[in-house]
């Protein structure tokens, strides 16, 4: 038997954060939605079994934190989510830019950024990996699954702390 994802969802000024970590912590996917199906079908992946779990994990924790204003809650819990190479370098530059800190997608593959736009778009543990700190080389915001609304206050988040 196979040991199910484990979903948490915490209330944030934005909307409902769903959290959905593995049996040893690391977060699997994470998004603004009201449940776990409707995260997935949000990140348009297949679904995966999930269960309720007991206790507010590291996690959780570490995003009441963010919301709270310690905005380097986040930088420590691990994360694990499938991709390629190239796809995984964006996310860990990502991870690398502090909060309040922006970047264009040409910062963060000078050689190809529409290769690091995709990569933002196929983030599944959004929040965790900050795509939300990268905007187009005009200024643009550029995309955000969640919507332009939730970039913006995230971003407005960071610059207060």
């Amino acid at each position: 038997m196979v040991t199910p994802l484990g979903s948490e969802v915490l209330d944030t000024p934005v909307g409902p954060l769903v959290i959905v970590t593995h049996a040893d912590g690391a977060v699997a996917a994470c998004g603004f939605a009201r449940t776990a199906e409707e995260l997935f079908a949000s990140l348009r992946v297949p679904g995966f079994r999930t269960a309720p779990r007991n206790g507010p994990t590291a996690a959780l924790t570490a995003a009441r934190a963010y919301f709270a204003g310690e905005l380097s809650a986040l930088d420590t819990v691990a994360v694990r989510q499938p991709g390629t190479p190239l796809t995984q370098q964006v996310w860990q530059r990502l991870r690398e830019l502090p909060a309040g800190k922006t970047a264009t997608y040409r910062d963060l593959l000078p050689t190809a950024p529409r290769a690091a736009g995709r990569a933002a778009a196929v983030n599944r543990v959004g929040l965790f990996v900050p795509c939300h700190r990268v905007h187009r080389v005009d200024g643009g915001l550029g995309g955000y699954s969640w919507g332009l609304s939730v970039k913006q206050w995230l971003r407005a988040h960071e610059s207060r702390g």
